[in-house]
C-alpha cells in the first residue's frame, strides 16, 4: 500500500496560487485539511491539494449583490437578487466560493463587501466576479474596477448587460446623486442652502414620486434630503 505524501503549507500555497495566510484561513474553516508535523508545522495530502487545484481551475466564482437603500433591502431586493445570481452560478455548474451582498450607494467609496471582494482578487483567491449589472458594482468608474479585476486575472461577468429603467425615476435618482455630491463640495453638508437646493431638485425634477421611494432610508439627513456620505439614495429596486 502505498504511503500518503504530505506537503508544507508553502509548496500548497505555490501550487493552488494562494497566500500562506488564505491555506490557514482554508485550514481553520475547513476547505482543506492538514495534519501536523512532529515540529507543529502543517502538513497537507498531495491527493487533497490535486484535487482542490482541478476543482479551482478556472471556476472559482465570487457573487456581488447591492441596493440601494434599507427600504430596498428591507423588501427583499437583495435577498433576491442574491438568489437570482446563485442560480445562474449553479446552473451553469461555477464554484461558488464567495457571497458578497450590502446596502450601499454605487457612488460611495467606503463599501466594506466591495473592499473584501477586491482583496480576494488581489489573493488570488477567485477567478470570476459575478454581478446581475456592471452598474451593481459602480454607478461611475466600472471600467476601473473591470480592468483591476483583469490585471488580477479575474473576469467580471454580467447577467444583463443593460439594466432595467423605471424611465423619469431613473433619471432623478442618477441626477440627484450628481447634485448631492456637488453641493456638498460647494456648500458643506450641514448647510441649510444646500439642503434646500437638493430639496428643490428633487421636487423639481421628480415631485413627490421621487421622495416616496426614500422613505424609511436611514441615509436621509433630518430635513429630508440624500445624505452626502451615501451619494444619494437609489431607485426602487435598487439601481443607483
Amino acid at each position: 500500500m502505498k504511503d500518503t505524501q504530505y506537503l508544507p503549507i508553502g509548496k500548497v500555497a505555490k501550487m493552488l496560487g494562494l497566500t500562506v495566510q488564505t491555506i490557514r484561513r482554508w485550514d481553520r474553516d475547513g476547505k482543506i485539511h492538514s495534519i501536523r508535523s512532529p515540529g507543529n508545522h502543517r502538513l497537507f495530502d498531495v491527493e487533497e491539494v490535486r484535487r482542490l487545484l482541478g476543482k479551482r481551475a478556472g471556476d472559482r466564482t465570487a457573487i456581488y449583490a447591492r441596493v440601494s437603500s434599507a427600504k430596498q433591502k428591507a423588501d427583499g431586493n437583495l435577498q433576491r437578487q442574491r438568489e437570482r445570481l446563485e442560480r445562474y452560478a449553479e446552473e451553469r455548474g461555477y464554484d461558488v466560493v464567495r457571497v458578497f451582498s450590502e446596502q450601499a450607494s454605487g457612488v460611495g467609496e467606503n463599501r466594506k463587501q466591495l473592499a473584501a471582494l477586491l482583496k480576494l482578487a488581489e489573493d488570488g483567491e477567485i477567478d470570476r466576479v459575478l454581478i446581475e449589472y456592471p452598474d451593481r458594482l459602480a454607478r461611475f468608474g466600472y471600467r476601473y474596477l473591470e480592468r483591476f479585476f483583469e490585471s488580477h486575472g479575474v473576469t467580471v461577468e454580467s447577467t444583463h448587460k443593460t439594466e432595467p429603467k423605471t424611465s423619469q425615476q431613473e433619471l432623478v435618482e442618477d441626477l440627484l446623486t450628481i447634485i448631492t455630491v456637488f453641493s456638498a463640495r460647494m456648500y458643506g453638508k450641514r448647510s441649510q442652502e444646500f439642503r434646500k437646493k437638493v430639496q428643490k431638485a428633487m421636487n423639481e425634477m421628480g415631485g413627490e414620486d421621487a421622495g416616496d421611494c426614500h422613505q424609511g432610508d436611514p441615509h436621509r439627513d433630518s430635513q429630508g434630503g440624500p445624505s452626502v456620505q451615501d451619494g444619494g439614495a437609489g431607485a426602487d429596486e435598487g439601481y443607483l
